[in-house]
């Protein structure tokens, strides 16, 4: 656990997703060599230890050319010494995956590609503002195939409005078809400062939505993909994301870029949001952090519980401070968890209501 994570933040997009929330930046294309010069001014700042995991997070990490990549990642070489199993993703969207970004990828040492499909449903991908198609999508994952990546990361999204069980369906087998190692799903919400919250759109009712993520979690076993967090189907334990795993774990991680959060065991800290900000401040050695906060001991053990649910594997009774033990027990006789061998697990109806159950234990 004292090992940390990298978290590499891009925030250049082609175009903003109508669901989309994130810190990103449009028509800034021009700001990329600033921002990744930035990035290595920021890097300076840190410690040099030795890290497990790179995950370079967006935005679309993969618009950026292959110069500015070879310069991130020779100054991450520089700076840290790597774990000899390190795991360095990279976000991409498919059109911005072309055999020479392809190969260029592999050359510099990624070893896993999280490919932001969403659905292989070329009206439901109109409808997310995608810049891709079901077609780009599928040559963007033969392409990084044939560079020779072995652990690719698809992208689902479902819950769109009024869709269908067939469609769903369809949607599911034709992606899981392709034969990724992993799958990430998400559900479609309507998030403040995207459009569809502009919008005002509305979303099925949770019971359609409960009925379609079982469906969801039945199809991908039938495909060979082992559920092991609420979101996150892999082939074998090999490949799920030993990124992601550190966060839910409770693991130490470096944030950098516009926005990044980190974690040092006891501190959240996060950068400021304003790319103008960050790159004025990083690029003259200034703080960029926005903020932080300091989580006392009984914060970090909700947190661990919190998210060990999420995982299949659960947590140890031993974990659950007295003051949370009768409301666990409670949701045991409810069915919403399963307690076994002092080790306590979310049960498949807890976590269709998991969001809900973690609100009230806070």
């Amino acid at each position: 656990m004292n090992t940390p994570s990298l978290y590499i933040h891009i925030p250049f997009c082609s175009r903003k997703c109508l669901f989309c929330s994130f810190v990103i930046a449009v028509g800034q294309e021009h700001r990329r060599d600033e921002y990744v010069t930035a990035l290595i001014n920021e890097m300076k700042g840190v410690d040099g230890k030795s890290i497990k995991t790179i995950y370079f997070g967006g935005g679309t990490p993969s618009q950026l050319n292959e110069d500015q990549l070879g310069r991130l990642m020779d100054a991450i070489r520089k700076k840290f010494s790597f774990q000899n199993d390190i795991e360095i993703t990279i976000e991409a969207n498919p059109e911005s995956i072309n055999r020479s970004k392809a190969n260029f990828l592999k050359s510099q040492g990624f070893n896993r590609i999280s490919l932001g499909v969403q659905s292989m449903n070329n009206r439901y991908l109109k409808f997310l503002g995608r810049a891709h198609d079901a077609h780009t999508a599928r040559d963007a994952y033969h392409i990084l195939r044939e560079a020779g990546f072995v652990n690719i990361n698809l992208d689902l999204m479902y819950a769109f409005p009024r869709q269908t069980t067939t469609e769903l369906e369809e949607d599911v087998r034709t992606m899981a078809q392709l034969g990724s190692e992993h799958l990430s799903l998400y559900t479609l919400t309507v998030e403040p400062n995207s459009r569809f919250f502009a919008s005002q759109m509305k979303l099925d009712d949770d019971e359609k939505l409960a009925e379609q993520y079982s469906h969801i979690a039945r199809l991908l076993d039938e495909y060979g993909f082992e559920q092991y967090e609420i979101s996150n189907f892999s082939r074998t334990t090999t490949f799920e994301s030993a990124h992601n795993k550190n966060y839910w774990l409770g693991g130490t991680y470096i944030g950098l870029g516009v926005g990044a959060h980190g974690f040092t065991g006891r501190r959240r800290y996060w950068n400021t949001s304003n790319l103008q900000d960050y790159i004025q401040g990083a690029v003259s050695g200034k703080q960029v952090i926005g903020g932080y906060e300091d989580l006392t001991d009984a914060q970090l053990t909700i947190e661990k519980i919190l998210f060990g649910l999420r995982m299949n594997e659960g947590i140890s009774w031993e974990l659950v401070p007295e003051s949370r033990q009768k409301t666990l027990q409670e949701w045991v006789k409810d069915g919403f968890l399963l307690l076994e061998n002092r080790k306590l697990k979310t049960t498949q109806r807890g976590r269709l209501v998991l969001d809900e159950l973690s609100v009230r234990l806070i």
